[in-house]
């Protein structure tokens, strides 16, 4: 997630979350809450670098939770990055956060 974005801010000021999620064989809805902690760079590093390419990208220009000038803008911004063929960094604002039950 982005960590300047609303989740990411809100996370960080009140670091405990609930997940919820349908157990299709179970035919049960499953609720797990508990302490969030951002995970170590060199894992969202290499969760980044799992993702499609094209997820890559829109992680890279989009700037979460802020209002974007234009989506013509943005399009740019991506096309540009997909021509340069460069492997894709990880946004520094961008990583995960792991519940712990």
């Amino acid at each position: 997630t982005g960590y300047e974005s609303r989740k990411g801010g809100e996370l960080a000021a009140n670091p405990r979350a609930a997940l919820l999620f349908y157990w299709d064989p179970l035919g049960r809805q499953v609720r797990i809450e508990g302490p969030v902690e951002r995970v170590a760079e060199a894992e969202s590093d290499a969760y980044f670098r799992s993702r499609p390419r094209g997820a890559q990208i829109s992680a890279s220009v989009s700037p979460q939770s802020r209002v974007v000038e234009s989506r013509a803008g943005l399009e740019a911004l991506a096309a540009e990055l997909e021509a340069r063929g460069d492997e894709i960094p990880r946004p520094p604002a961008w990583g995960g956060f792991r519940l712990a039950p």
